[in-house]
């Protein structure tokens, strides 16, 4: 957690075993792959072959699709009661980052 709290800017308070990187925390394009960095300065470069690209967006920049999926937001932000766009990615939290540095090599989620 003091890892993620370091590269994210997020309070370590704020961060429970259940925080996801994208979801809750919003880790996403060079974020990601600081992270990544800071985990394997920590506990060995074989981080770097974990799917990250599963749990979170590893590129900068905005989609294509970005224009039509903010008209989306707005017109369904009544309905949804919030303006906020579901993660198309797996969540990846933080217990479960601590369980596959513990074993040694990844496990699914």
């Amino acid at each position: 957690m003091e890892i993620v709290a370091e590269q994210s800017g997020v309070r370590r308070g704020q961060l429970t075993a259940t925080s996801a990187i994208d979801q809750d925390i919003r880790i996403s394009g060079g974020d990601v792959q600081d992270l990544v960095q800071a985990l394997a300065d920590e506990f060995g470069d074989q981080v770097w072959q974990w799917p990250w690209q599963r749990f979170a967006l590893l590129d900068e920049g905005l989609s294509l699709l970005f224009p039509f999926q903010l008209v989306w937001q707005l017109l369904t932000w009544p309905l949804r009661g919030s303006f906020s766009y579901p993660s198309p990615y797996e969540r990846l939290e933080l217990a479960h980052i601590a369980k596959v540095i513990e074993a040694g090599h990844w496990l699914d989620p």
